[in-house]
């Protein structure tokens, strides 16, 4: 450590000692004289001091650098415009950075790396709610205090001094502002950066503390690391696979394709045991070559290949070739039983299928005297057993249509049913899900009827088929419908098996049902019971999955999401200077608190209608009414604007937003130009 001069920084402050420089200035050790304590204090470069756009950039991002209150940030206590300074003013962590840490390690272990990696992207998640972006996620800029507990506890976010407000949900760059091996490949390509590009960063250091590298590191410039960001994959690491798709999906080269910050940091934190176990890698050397955009990638849906019975698994097999059909013998002839022509019994067979095939089917030219015979003597004995037979079904048909007579599966046998109670959600969705349990086809009909109450109802709803046992593998479903998986990476929800999502468009009073076959179902000695319990878990987990209230930052699945409405009005207008009252409505989801950062309504836009909005409450435009506490200072104009005509105090707005009754704003005052 540096020991300079003291001086004065602003009236505030006293510089001590230098604790560090880099490329945006030097950091200090600073007495805070009002507080008498110590402070860190960032004092930018004096040539970005005599750049009036970036003074005036700072001024402008003082208020959002001061509302960043988080565990997991480093917290800006002032920002300081004097003279010649210009200067960040922060909590003082005593420790190091992590890039320091991971010097000392070399690599960390999936069980230390992924909370850490949880606790920088709740602060990275953070920041976005307020509309500052990062900009420079980097190991360098983790600071790590000092202490014996885990790393996660001691992992703090700093140097947002440098973040450029997010007030649209791109910002256009206008230079390579950051750090090369972390940046995302579409401020190479195409020189812009969003949110998403945050999420890219953290996904390059959370494979840095794995890898002891980043991935694409290497000989060249860094024009050569930015080619790469753009054009090849990252380097698979031996970790464990599920472990491995989160890193994947957070270094997708399309920015919409990868989580949000909340989203990564809820897929971390569901990963299992087994993802997370090993030790720490060797540091990894860089890679030789590189494996060209695209080679290798995963699918984003996961495909279930099933064992054709008769595939010969010891023969080289190529998928694509159809089996040959069942050899027919000629009419007159007489066909040895054979695999295919040309297919030696002791030869590799590429793509053949060595089925058993049924005796080939014989049938003479033309009939012997001594058959017609045999026909005569027996043909009146088919006809007496052929009409027994017909009888026979006709008691049976007769009997099944009786009282009592019950269902029958597919073979005849007592079919198994279970049907659940309704699952209704706050939106006005109902869910009433029934199965039928085939024990010879081994297969569960699954039934699922989605219905609206008294608002239309369109998007996509999530449905979980989870296995019949808790030991069992996740079961094959043929959905009989367009359906596809849920991607947990963008919707930011992980239940059991992955889950899939369903579009439905429901009018008013109506429903949709969504049919599908389970296969390779066995329940056991029991299944009346096995079926029902299994019926009621599907329920369980889809709701489980879509209330959960760590799932945070993500719109997905809003019918089944949604919990409530925050109608917010300003808490204090002046008669006489405001005359509209500005209306805004926000949803709320299964954490309990609205979303600020994707406003349903507001009185002031005059664009077209939320999606989310008309998701949930049709396409007709929304009205609030105020209560009887406005006593008539405050009304509803023609148009529907709400408008100010008197002083009042506590007055509240009211209304009705799709299956949601009795929205109630917050109070208002109005008061007088003199108060």
């Amino acid at each position: 450590m540096d020991v300079g001069s003291r001086r004065a920084l602003g009236s505030r402050y006293e510089l001590v000692d230098r604790l560090g420089s880099g490329a945006m200035g030097e950091v200090w050790r600073t007495h805070d004289r009002v507080a008498d304590e110590f402070v860190a204090a960032k004092l930018l470069r004096s040539d970005l001091t005599q750049d009036p756009e970036i003074v005036g950039r700072f001024i402008q991002e003082r208020a959002i650098l001061l509302s960043l209150d988080h565990p997991h940030i480093v917290r800006v206590r002032d920002l300081v415009v004097e003279g010649d300074d210009l200067a960040i003013v922060m909590d003082l962590v005593t420790g190091q950075d992590l890039r320091a840490h991971l010097r000392r390690v070399g690599t960390c272990a999936p069980a230390e790396a992924v909370p850490a990696m949880g606790s920088v992207l709740d602060a990275i998640a953070a920041a976005h709610e307020r509309g500052c972006l990062h900009r420079d996620i980097k190991p360098d800029n983790v600071l790590v205090d000092d202490g014996e507990t885990p790393l996660a506890d001691r992992v703090r976010l700093s140097d947002f001094g440098i973040a450029r407000l997010a007030q649209e949900s791109t910002v256009q760059a206008t230079g390579l502002l950051g750090t090369p091996g972390y940046m995302p490949p579409e401020l190479f390509s195409e020189g812009r950066f969003s949110g998403a590009s945050d999420v890219y960063a953290a996904g390059i250091m959370l494979y840095e503390l794995l890898a002891g590298r980043t991935p694409f590191a290497g000989p060249g410039t860094a024009h050569t690391i930015g080619f790469r960001h753009v054009t090849a994959d990252p380097p698979t690491l031996p970790v464990p696979a599920a472990l491995w798709n989160v890193v994947r999906s957070m270094l997708a080269k399309d920015p919409t394709a990868r989580p949000t910050a909340a989203g990564a940091a809820a897929m971390l934190r569901g990963l299992d045991d087994e993802a997370l176990s090993g030790t720490a890698l060797l540091p990894q050397a860089d890679p030789e070559t590189w494996t060209t955009l695209g080679a290798g990638a995963p699918s984003s849906n996961v495909v279930q290949v099933r064992q054709e019975e008769q595939l010969d698994v010891g023969a080289t097999n190529i998928r694509g070739l159809s089996a040959p059909t069942a050899p027919v013998a000629e009419q007159g002839d007489v066909v040895a039983l054979s695999p295919g022509e040309g297919v030696g019994t002791d030869a590799t067979n590429i793509g053949r299928h060595l089925p058993t095939y049924a005796p080939p089917m014989l049938e003479p030219a033309a009939p012997t005297p001594e058959a017609d015979k045999r026909r005569t003597r027996w043909w009146w004995i088919g006809g007496v057993l052929g009409a027994a037979v017909i009888i026979g079904l006709v008691f049976l048909l007769v009997a099944k249509g009786l009282p009592g007579g019950g269902k029958s599966s597919s073979s005849g046998t007592e079919a198994i049913t279970a049907v659940t109670d309704e699952d209704v959600y706050p939106t006005g969705l109902t869910i009433e899900s029934s199965a039928e349990y085939d024990a010879d086809q081994g297969t569960i009909d699954l039934s699922m009827k989605y219905s609206a109450a008294r608002t239309p109802l369109a998007g996509a709803v999530l449905a979980v088929i989870p296995p019949v046992r808790e030991a069992d593998g996740c079961p094959a479903v043929e959905w009989g419908g367009p359906v596809t998986p849920n991607i947990g990476r963008s919707t930011g929800i992980l239940p059991q098996c992955g889950g899939y999502s369903i579009d439905v468009s429901l009018a008013t009073g109506s429903g949709s049902t969504v049919e599908a076959i389970v296969s390779d179902i066995d329940l056991g000695s029991e299944p009346q019971e096995a079926l029902q319990s299994w019926l009621d878990r599907q329920q369980e987990i889809t709701r489980d999955a879509v209330t959960d209230p760590k799932v945070a930052g993500v719109a997905s699945y809003p019918l089944q999401r949604l919990v409530g409405l925050d109608l917010r009005i300003p808490s204090t207008l002046t008669l006489g200077k405001d005359d509209a009252v500005r209306v805004r409505l926000f949803p709320v989801f299964a954490d309990g608190k609205p979303d600020e950062l994707q406003p349903l309504y507001d009185s002031e836009s005059n664009g077209r209608p939320s999606s989310l909005l008309t998701s949930f409450a049709g396409p007709d435009p929304l009205t609030f009414t105020p209560s009887s506490s406005c006593d008539g200072a405050v009304i509803a104009d023609s148009d529907g604007t709400i408008v100010v005509r008197g002083k009042v105090s506590g007055c509240t707005l009211t209304g009705r937003v799709g299956n949601f009754d009795d929205v109630e704003s917050n109070g208002l005052l109005v008061v007088g130009p003199n108060g």
